[in-house]
């Protein structure tokens, strides 16, 4: 059966559950083993668990200091780490816009209720939670779509909102006991929002939207 087939019946399983308001983690956990068939799963080698309460330490201000940061700075990425450590850094910073997922990563990590943020996790978001409202959609679509193609990376006038859209929703669905944790539906979202990406174009998509099983 066709890759597509299969992530529409996942992706309308899920618009159901959310839905009726009854997205949880088992449905998740599912819907996660059932990407995982078909090829599409978080890597746990590139993306190994973060430790808990973890003391992350002060970014060096000047030059680099430890080998992780002089690593940094040999791809060419000082200038970018730096950035992500003052977010980290400081409770009250806040993104430029064109900065918003090493932001969300910071915010992360300061505060493990946050999620982590990027565009297939706000692709997935889009396709699966059927409480969006139209302008909220549209506010996905300028973010992650360009001449009805999905882009390289999110970006646009919307990347902020589209984070802060992000993170509300999410702690929606995961508000109640019963719910998934933050990272379960990371671990759904990040794979699904590829396998979408890879996938659909954006007619296939937008007819997914009304999916239901």
């Amino acid at each position: 059966m066709p890759i597509p087939e299969d992530i529409a019946r996942i992706v309308a399983s899920l618009r159901a559950s959310t839905s009726k308001q009854n997205l949880n983690a088992t449905i998740t956990a599912e819907a996660t083993a059932r990407l995982a068939k078909i090829g599409y799963q978080y890597d746990s080698d590139l993306f190994p668990p973060l430790p808990n309460n973890h003391d992350w330490g002060t970014a060096s201000t000047v030059v680099p200091q430890t080998l992780a940061e002089a690593l940094l700075w040999k791809m060419g990425k000082w200038k970018v780490y730096q950035g992500f450590a003052s977010h980290f850094s400081s409770e009250t910073s806040q993104s430029k816009g064109t900065d918003v997922v090493f932001f969300a990563f910071a915010k992360h990590l300061r505060n493990r209720s946050n999620p982590i943020y990027d565009q297939h996790a706000l692709r997935a978001l889009w396709a699966i939670d059927s409480g969006l409202t139209e302008d909220q959609s549209l506010k996905c679509k300028s973010v992650l779509l360009s001449k009805n193609k999905w882009k390289s990376i999110a970006s646009g006038r919307y990347t902020i909102e589209a984070y802060e859209l992000y993170l509300s929703r999410i702690r929606e669905l995961c508000s109640n006991k019963e719910s998934p944790s933050p990272e379960a539906l990371d671990r759904l979202l990040m794979p699904l929002g590829q396998a979408i990406k890879g996938q659909t174009n954006l007619d296939t998509f937008e007819k997914w939207l009304g999916n239901s099983e």
